[in-house]
């Protein structure tokens, strides 16, 4: 393989890093959202599907730094369909994905599945949703599903337990088929930097802030 695809790669990864990072910091000038918008399309296209993805490769804190609308964005021909905007500092928005099975259900010691919390702080309140989640093999899917919820005011729990329907969405979980459940496809599971598409055609980056 020539080194000139090499260096694209590590370009646009730089790029996504350097983003990433101005978020983070709330350093200034960022990149224009349709710019880095148009990386990620750009990167999109050069993924490659990793033939086993494993859990460990997502374990850690990562914040969501830039999203766009629920829209499928793409490119078309040489117009740009779609938009997407950084996340304002006063909102952290975060995803936690941890080893080990969250319930007593399911796979225990497979390296494909964990636990996935998605959390949101303003000010001092902060809301979290948890539940389980896998890797399907030969494809770079993380699915899960959200079956807890727990609500915080200045660091006290003032509500913890199931969502509706959540404690039978647990053992439902690992019985069910990706074609039904909520996923992400990551096309660029970097060190620092995580990218990927939802279900609903949207694009999300996330920087890494703890391990």
């Amino acid at each position: 393989m020539s080194a000139e695809p090499d260096n694209q790669y590590h370009h646009l990864d730089q790029t996504f890093v350097q983003a990433t990072k101005a978020v983070l910091t709330g350093s200034t000038p960022k990149l224009p959202p349709q710019t880095l918008l148009r990386s990620l399309l750009e990167r999109e296209k050069m993924a490659q599907v990793q033939p086993s993805p494993t859990f460990a490769q997502f374990i850690g804190t990562w914040q969501l730094c830039f999203v766009t609308g629920t829209h499928k964005p793409h490119q078309q021909k040489e117009r740009m369909i779609g938009n997407g905007f950084y996340i304002p500092r006063w909102v952290t928005m975060q995803i936690v994905y941890s080893p080990g099975n969250p319930t007593n259900y399911g796979p225990q010691t497979s390296d494909k599945v964990g636990q996935i919390a998605n959390q949101v702080h303003w000010g001092g309140l902060s809301l979290s949703l948890t539940g389980p989640a896998r890797c399907w093999a030969k494809k770079n899917i993380m699915a899960f599903d959200f079956t807890r919820i727990e609500f915080k005011a200045f660091g006290k729990t003032l509500y913890q337990g199931f969502i509706r329907g959540g404690q039978a969405g647990e053992q439902e979980f690992w019985q069910g088929h990706v074609r039904t459940q909520a996923f992400f496809v990551y096309y660029l599971i970097h060190q620092q930097v995580l990218a990927a598409r939802g279900r609903g055609g949207g694009i999300a980056l996330w920087a890494k802030t703890e391990s």
